[in-house]
C-alpha cells in the first residue's frame, strides 16, 4: 500500500496543523515513491506508450478486453450467467470487435445486480465502495478495488501534464468536498501541506470569502486553478470585477466534472491569462479521455478503457453524429463492468489526426447527461445547452446565471449580478438567445440575490422541471 493511502486511513483524525508537518516532511520524498508502486508502474507505462503507433494499440486493447472477459466469465457470477443465458463463447472472441455480442448494463442493472458484480477472486474487505454523484436523481453504488485509485492518480497526472502539471505541483481547489477546517471551523478556505492542496467552500461564494481566498492565494502561490468550471468563473468575475491584483501567475486551470462551456473557456483564460485543460472521466472509472497541447478534443486512454458510442436505437455509431457513451474498464478487476450505458452524450472527431502525434481515438464533445441539460421549445423540440452557447461579452456582467423551465416553450433567464443590466445590456442577451433558438422560445429575465450549487458542489445550468420522458 503507498504511503499516501495508509495516512489517508487515519487523515481526517490528524489535527491539520500535525498534518501539515507530516506533509512538508513527507514531501520530501519523490511523488512516483509516495504513491506507490503500482501508481509508479501505471504512470511510467503511460509516459512510454502514450505515441504508440495505432496498430500496436490496437493489439493492447484486444488484449485488455480478451483478458477482461475471461476474468468476468470465471469470476463474476453476474458475467457468468448473463454469457452462458446468451451462448456467448468468450473462448472462440479474437478482440475488441466482439463486444458488440454482449448485451449493455444498465445503470438499474447495477443497482439490482451489484453483489453478483463483484469478483470471487477479490478480497472483499478491500474493496472500496464508491457512488455516482446521482445529478439525475438516479445515484448508484458500485465497488473498487484499491489498485484503480492509484491507476487513476496515475492516469490524471499523465493528462495534466500536457501543460506542464508536475505530481508535486499545488493547486487552488474549487470543489464540492467538504474540507475539515469548513467542517470543524467554519472557516472559508484551509491550506493542506500534504495535499499542497488550498481548499475554498464554493457553496458559500460571499464578497467576504472571495475576498479571502484572494489572501490565501497572495500567501501560498498555487500553481494550478482545480475545480469546477461554475466555481471558477465565479472567482474570475470577482477578480475582474474587483480589480484584484493577485501578484501571482497560475500555470494553468484544470477543469473537473462539468462541462466546459466555450465562451467560459475563453473568459477565464483571459482573466487568469493560462491555458484551461479539461478531461473526461466518471465516477464509475471505465474511460478516461483528455485534451493535448494543441487541441481541445478529448484523446481516449486506450489501456484505462473502451468507448463505444451508440444511436437511440442502441446501435454503433462510426460517425460524427452525437451519441451514447457506452464505457468497458480494463482497470477494475473487484468488479468489472463491461458496455455500462454512462448517460453521457458525445460525438467522435472527424480528424483523421492530431498535431501532438497520439494515435488516440478522439472524441469531439462531450455533452452532458442524456435528456438533462435540455429546453424544450414550442415546437416540443430539445434544446441542448452546448447550443445555447455565446461568443460575445453579453454575459461578461453576470455573476451566474441559470435557465428555468416548467413550461414548454417559456424559460426563465435567472440572473445573479452585482448591480442590475441596462435595458440595452438584457436586450443584448434576449436577442443572442432568440437567434439561438430561431424565435421558437419566450424568454424572461429575472434577478436572484443567489443561484446555489447543489450538496456535491456542482452547478446546473439548467434546472429543468418538465418530464422530458414525456416528450418521446
Amino acid at each position: 500500500m503507498s504511503s499516501l493511502n495508509l495516512l489517508k486511513k487515519y487523515y481526517v483524525k490528524i489535527p491539520l496543523k500535525m498534518t501539515n508537518i507530516i506533509g512538508y516532511t513527507l514531501n520530501i520524498i519523490p511523488a512516483n515513491k509516495r504513491f506507490g508502486k503500482v501508481y509508479e508502474h501505471q504512470f511510467r507505462q503511460l509516459e512510454l506508450e502514450q505515441y504508440a503507433p495505432s496498430e500496436v494499440q490496437a493489439k493492447q486493447t484486444d488484449e485488455k478486453f480478451l483478458a477482461l472477459v475471461r476474468h468476468a466469465y470465471n469470476h463474476v457470477p453476474y458475467y457468468r450467467d448473463l454469457f452462458d443465458q446468451h451462448q456467448i463463447r468468450v473462448d472462440t472472441f479474437t478482440g475488441i470487435k466482439d463486444i458488440e455480442q454482449i448485451p449493455f448494463l444498465t445503470r438499474e442493472q447495477l443497482r439490482q445486480c451489484k453483489e453478483e458484480l463483484i469478483a470471487d477472486d477479490v478480497e472483499r474487505n478491500k474493496l472500496i465502495y464508491k457512488t455516482t454523484s446521482g445529478t439525475t436523481g438516479n445515484q448508484v453504488g458500485f465497488y473498487l478495488d484499491e489498485d484503480t485509485v492509484m491507476k487513476e492518480w496515475a492516469y490524471v497526472n499523465h493528462l495534466w501534464g500536457r501543460i506542464g502539471y508536475k505530481p508535486d505541483s499545488s493547486r487552488l481547489v474549487f470543489r464540492g468536498s467538504v474540507f475539515r477546517a469548513l467542517a470543524k471551523k467554519k472557516k472559508s478556505w484551509q491550506y493542506d501541506a500534504l495535499r499542497k492542496e488550498l481548499s475554498c467552500n464554493i457553496f458559500d461564494m460571499s464578497v467576504k470569502n472571495l475576498h479571502e481566498y484572494c489572501g490565501a492565494i497572495k500567501r501560498y502561490k498555487p500553481d494550478y486553478i482545480h475545480g469546477y468550471m461554475s466555481a471558477i468563473v465565479v472567482m474570475a468575475k470577482y477578480i475582474e470585477h474587483s480589480h484584484v491584483d493577485l501578484k501571482h501567475q497560475f500555470k494553468g486551470i484544470l477543469a473537473i466534472s462539468e462541462n466546459v462551456i466555450e465562451s467560459q473557456r475563453d473568459y477565464v483564460e483571459k482573466i487568469f491569462n493560462c491555458r484551461l485543460y479539461s478531461f473526461y472521466g466518471h465516477s464509475e472509472r471505465l474511460v478516461i479521455a483528455g485534451e493535448c497541447e494543441y487541441s481541445y478534443e478529448y484523446h481516449v486512454e486506450p489501456s484505462y478503457g473502451y468507448i463505444e458510442i451508440i444511436d437511440e436505437e442502441g446501435q454503433v455509431i462510426h460517425d460524427d453524429q452525437i451519441g451514447e457513451i457506452v464505457a468497458t474498464g480494463f482497470c477494475n478487476q473487484g468488479m468489472p463492468l463491461i458496455r455500462y450505458r454512462t448517460g453521457d452524450m458525445a460525438s467522435w472527431s472527424t480528424k483523421q489526426t492530431c498535431s501532438c502525434g497520439r494515435n488516440h481515438l478522439r472524441i469531439k464533445d462531450v455533452y452532458g447527461r442524456c435528456r438533462r441539460d435540455v429546453l424544450v421549445n414550442r415546437e416540443n423540440t430539445f434544446v441542448s445547452l452546448i447550443s445555447l452557447n455565446t461568443h460575445s461579452d453579453v454575459f461578461d456582467k453576470v455573476t451566474r446565471y441559470q435557465y428555468y423551465q416548467d413550461v414548454v416553450g417559456e424559460v426563465v433567464l435567472k440572473l445573479m449580478v452585482d448591480t442590475p443590466l441596462s435595458e440595452k445590456e438584457e436586450t443584448a442577451i434576449l436577442k443572442q438567445l432568440n437567434e439561438k433558438t430561431q424565435d421558437k422560445i419566450t424568454y424572461t429575465i429575472k434577478y436572484v440575490d443567489d443561484l446555489p450549487v447543489k450538496a456535491n458542489g456542482k452547478y446546473s445550468t439548467i434546472d429543468q422541471q418538465l418530464d422530458l420522458d414525456s416528450f418521446c
